[in-house]
């Protein structure tokens, strides 16, 4: 197979002379670039596809167009009767191949088993509901794009010190939206206004500069080659070969005149001097451009934003300029399937890269007394060391640290596991606090996903639902970690009155945090313990059962999923799984969550092509009358209970009963009485939780249906704990017989039928 065609397969738009490239291009649809586009945005993302059969694979072009444009868990199942033909190495090489089940066998026999699948799985529930993820991307300048602005903390002597802000004073922040939001559609413009207004309020308000810009901010012009030069006494100041660039760029933006400084140029003659006219400036700590481009970074579908920070104040490193760009394919489409809280959730994540969670801006950290963490070069007063690689300067020890984890666990053997550490001090105080462990060098860095995820994020595994992790999966916080990530940069004080707390691992110890999850799921399962905060579930058959999380405010599901091809050997978890045998199908299992190091947790559900997610307390989770088969109420009022049996759902007036299988677990509107217990409010009517692990029966008639099923109640304190002077009753020392009969349970149903719908026993679907 010829070279080209690995480079240039997406546009099929040239010869070659080997026998199968010459095959397919004589025998294949030619798709140019503009109709892989329309395909991608207007037949999958509009329509929010997740689950798409293709039959006919033939070389596999098509597919992996599909894939391409299919969500972070969409699935492809592509059929052919041989596969002589198909590119699976080009599948692997573009990074989808978890999403697609080849099929080598006749279309009618896949489809046949698909639709008695289908049919079962989804026979109470007409909404597909899937573990959605939002991906971020942040790119550091390289070394010849990063220059310092002209705008410092003093007077230009680099001695004088400026005074620390005024408590009262707030971070300003200047939004500078591109010519491409203006573009955008009006509703799409006010929702990314509105987002980023939320976003950038809150970093205004729960952090401010040390140290007090005395300048207006104007950034510097770029150059057009690498060819630069610094002037003695002049460090901060790049000057340019002969001329600077007629656009200088803030990650994906043109910067407007207005925001920039003179050109600073050298001739051949040695003649340094400053040339044209300055712009105005911007009388502000930060600026951050927004922009709304379809840039090559958006092109996995799952990416709703990207950031870059662009240039430097020269005094104390600190950034005063950075892009966010939101991809705008993402806000097309249903705008009723846009979660605004994740938008706002974004933003804030992608505003804190261009502050100071980027790998290319660790090496400028400072320590508490002002002076840099990593040594500089006397001449130039940047970082020593440069790696080529990563494309950013390296940090000193001091910052970030490489840990080896000797005897890592995984399912063929012990292995020695590298990590990368950030060990500034306060961070490496508060995570062993976070995690009970004494001995915890630092807070550790994700080691998976390209140069935007990697080493620029914390580690998905130890910090699932902090928002700087590298994929949003669930409801985020920032949480004290993340503040204090500002704080030890040397650049911000910080309000921890606007953290949230991480829940994720609290308190779970060094065995925790220090070992792979297989070495933690194995060693509580072999006590017969929960494996908290990971989980397993039975592959096989799927009941897609739900539970309740431990705060018990959403229902969440074990996110264990089967890939097409075995997961990396150092992520394998599991040496057998229920109703499994076959060794090469265990090696295909893990964790939905690649960046979690495939290990299975609960997560959060988002129902597709709605707003709906999982999340008791919003309202707007709220089903329809129609699809609400388990009487659910969304409220902030609301929490999850477990159930304890498979409700039943009697219908066409009581004369046909269907199990509400995949349902085992719902949220429901409740209602504290102190010494008492709470009541659970289900239909119209109330039943009394009056200690954890009661069995409650529910018989409600709602909706022209009538209903029949068990509630666990969980502990009083979760529920009600949190108000004040609130009593719970105390736990019985014995526990009532609970088993309710199943004479009497049909009686009670018998007895509701033969209200509503005025007929004999013989009648109703028992």
């Amino acid at each position: 197979m010829s070279k080209n065609f690995d480079d240039l397969l997406l546009s099929k738009l040239f010869y070659s002379k080997d026998s199968i490239d010459k095959y397919i291009f004589d025998h294949s649809l030619r798709y140019t670039t503009e109709q892989l586009e329309l395909w991608k945005i207007l037949k999958i993302c509009q329509l929010n596809v997740f689950f798409l059969v293709e039959i006919g694979t033939f070389t596999g072009y098509t597919s992996l167009a599909v894939a391409l444009a299919l969500p972070c868990d969409g699935k492809l199942i592509t059929c052919d009767i041989n596969d002589q033909y198909v590119r699976q190495d080009i599948w692997s090489k573009a990074d989808v191949r978890n999403k697609m089940n080849l099929q080598i066998r006749p279309a009618l026999k896949t489809l046949k088993d698909l639709t008695s699948i289908m049919s079962c799985r989804f026979l109470f529930f007409l909404l597909v509901i899937i573990h959605e993820c939002f991906s971020s991307v942040h790119i550091s300048p390289d070394r010849h794009q990063l220059q310092y602005s002209f705008a410092r903390t003093a007077s230009n002597r680099t001695h004088h010190r400026a005074k620390r802000w005024a408590t009262s004073d707030i971070f300003h922040i200047f939004i500078h939206y591109d010519a491409s939001v203006k573009k955008l559609l009006k509703d799409e413009q006010n929702l990314i206004k509105e987002a980023v207004d939320a976003a950038t309020g809150y970093w205004s308000n729960a952090i401010r500069p040390k140290y007090k810009l005395h300048d207006r901010i104007r950034l510097t012009r770029q150059c057009p080659s690498r060819k630069m030069f610094i002037v003695e006494n002049d460090y901060s100041v790049y000057y340019c070969s002969e001329k600077c660039l007629s656009e200088t760029r803030c990650g994906d933006i043109i910067v407007p005149d207005e925001h920039l400084h003179q050109c600073h140029v050298c001739t051949r003659d040695k003649k340094c001097e400053r040339i044209g006219s300055e712009g105005g400036g911007v009388d502000a700590e930060f600026i951050l451009y927004v922009s709304a481009i379809e840039t090559n970074r958006c092109e996995p579908v799952d990416t709703l934003a990207t950031a870059s920070f662009c240039q430097l104040e020269p005094d104390q490193d600190r950034p005063i300029a950075g892009n966010i760009n939101v991809c705008p394919r993402r806000l097309r489409g249903d705008h009723n399937s846009i979660d605004f809280d994740r938008l706002v959730s974004t933003i804030k994540h992608e505003i804190l890269h261009t502050l100071v969670f980027s790998s290319g801006l660790f090496a400028f950290f400072r320590d508490s007394n002002g002076d840099p963490f990593t040594e500089r070069d006397p001449a130039t007063r940047w970082p020593k060391i440069y790696d080529e690689k990563l494309q950013v300067y390296s940090p000193s020890d001091r910052v970030l640290k490489q840990i080896v984890r000797e005897n890592w666990k995984t399912r063929s053997g012990t292995i020695d596991k590298i990590t990368t550490m950030l060990v500034t001090p306060k961070v490496k105080a508060i995570v062993r606090e976070h995690f009970g462990c004494p001995t915890l060098e630092g807070a550790e860095l994700e080691n998976q996903g390209s140069l935007g995820t990697a080493l620029t994020h914390w580690e998905k595994r130890l910090f699932e639902h902090e928002i700087m992790t590298g994929t949003y999966t669930q409801e985020s916080v920032i949480s004290n970690l993340t503040l204090t990530l500002l704080e030890d940069s040397g650049w911000y004080d910080v309000s921890y009155d606007f953290g949230k707390p991480l829940l994720w691992g609290r308190n779970l110890g060094c065995d925790f945090v220090k070992t792979s999850c297989k070495e933690w799921i194995d060693s509580k399962l072999e006590k017969k313990e929960n494996p908290y905060p990971f989980c397993v579930s039975s592959p096989k058959p799927n009941h897609s059962k739900r539970t309740c999380a431990y705060t018990h405010d959403k229902v969440v599901m074990c996110n264990l999923v089967e890939y097409a091809d075995p997961i990396p050997a150092e992520y394998q978890i599991f040496d057998s799984l229920p109703n499994i045998t076959d060794q090469n199908e265990i090696a295909r299992f893990g964790g939905h969550v690649m960046l979690a190091d495939y290990c299975p947790y609960n997560q959060e559900l988002t129902y597709k092509n709605t707003n709906r997610d999982s999340r008791c307390y919003r309202s707007e989770n709220q089903p329809p009358s129609r699809e609400n088969y388990a009487l659910e109420k969304f409220s902030p009022d609301s929490k999850c209970f477990d159930h304890g049996s498979i409700w039943e759902q009697y219908i066409d007036q009581c004369r046909r009963k269907r199990y509400i299988a995949p349902q085992a677990a719902g949220c429901y509107h409740f209602e504290c009485i102190s010494s008492k217990g709470f009541y659970i409010n289900i239909g119209k009517d109330q039943y009394l939780c009056e200690y954890q692990g009661q069995n409650v029966t529910i018989l409600s008639a709602e909706y022209d249906s009538v209903y029949a099923g068990t509630i666990i109640c969980p502990d009083c304190q979760i529920i009600c704990g949190s108000l004040n002077n609130f009593q719970c009753p105390s736990q019985p020392n014995f526990y009532p017989v609970q088993n309710v009969q199943q004479s009497n349970l049909r009686a009670s149903i018998h007895n509701i039928c033969k209200h509503l719908y005025k007929f004999n026993q013989l009648s109703i679907a028992f």
